[in-house]
Parts: structure tokens; C-alpha cells; sequence
């Protein structure tokens, strides 16, 4: 073994990890909307087999009604279009991972492939498959944050939601 090569460990193995690995996150984020809208149809059937439209349960399905729709933005595959290059959260700092979808998604494309240049130890840079596998991977993490964004959005909801009818409930009970 040449010192050049275990200098320069084959890049295409690890990019492909790290592919993987984002579009893991991102699915794992599509089961969560998916469970989320589920729960918010059912709790809308609830609704309105159970409950007259008073002021707290119409909130209620107010609330519940607007997850479905960020939900469904959150699969949306036409939110990730190949326009959208420039880095969406800021300036990568020093202190960034390059292992999380939240601190890859920062970095442009270029900028990506010369850290991930220097993160893996060379040979990024010397073929352009492996920078559409690193563009692969910007678009991958970019969705990932957006799903991720959008899931916190419609978990606050559904919370406000389970918050309505709880004190709804309590007010039946009383």
C-alpha cells in the first residue's frame, strides 16, 4: 500500500454512506408526518361524530385541520427542485458536524464538496461523480431539515389541539 492511498481513502464508499444516511433522516421524517396525519384525520372523525361545534372543539378542529395541510408540504417532492442550490440556513461554522442533515444542509453545493473534500481526506474533488453524489446528498439533507421543520410545525398543532380538547373534556366532566 502506497502512502498516497491510505492517505487518500476511497471517498465514494463514505459519500454513499453518508447518502444513506440522509435519506434515512428524511424517511424517517415521512413516517412521522404520515403517523401525524393520520392521527389528526382520526381525531377530526372524532370530532365530529362526537362533539357539537362549540368554541374550544371548533378550535380544536381548526387546529387539527391545518397539520393535514403542513404534512402534506412536507412530503411535497416539488418543494425539492434542483433551483434551490444556495445554502438555506446560514453560514456553516466551524463547528459543524458534517454528519447531521441540519449542518450539511447549510453549505452550498461547492462549498460542501471542499469540505467534504477535507472532511474525508481527498478525492472528492478529483471526479464529478463524486460531486453529483455530494449534490445528491446537499438536496437529501435540505429535504431532511425541511421535513424535520415542517414536523416540529405540525406537532405544535396537534399539540394545541390535544390541549383544546383536553380542557374541553374537563369542562364536560364538570
Amino acid at each position: 500500500m502506497s502512502v498516497s492511498s491510505h492517505l487518500n481513502p476511497e471517498p465514494e464508499r463514505r459519500l454513499w454512506i453518508m447518502h444513506g444516511n440522509m435519506r434515512r433522516a428524511a424517511a424517517r421524517s415521512d413516517v412521522k408526518l404520515g403517523a401525524l396525519a393520520v392521527f389528526a384525520l382520526m381525531e377530526i372523525a372524532l370530532l365530529r361524530v362526537d362533539f357539537v361545534c362549540g368554541a374550544l372543539s371548533c378550535a380544536a378542529m381548526t387546529a387539527l385541520c391545518a397539520v393535514l395541510p403542513l404534512c402534506l408540504l412536507a412530503v411535497s417532492p416539488f418543494l425539492d427542485s434542483a433551483a434551490a442550490r444556495p445554502g438555506t440556513s446560514g453560514r456553516p461554522r466551524p463547528s459543524d458536524s458534517l454528519v447531521t442533515a441540519r449542518d450539511l444542509a447549510k453549505y452550498p453545493q461547492m462549498e460542501l464538496v471542499i469540505a467534504l473534500d477535507k472532511y474525508l481526506g481527498g478525492g472528492v474533488t478529483a471526479t464529478p461523480y463524486y460531486e453529483d453524489i455530494v449534490w445528491q446528498i446537499s438536496l437529501l439533507a435540505r429535504s431532511a431539515v425541511r421535513k424535520e421543520l415542517l414536523l416540529k410545525a405540525a406537532s405544535a398543532l396537534a399539540l394545541a389541539a390535544q390541549l383544546l380538547l383536553a380542557a374541553l373534556f374537563s369542562l364536560r366532566l364538570a
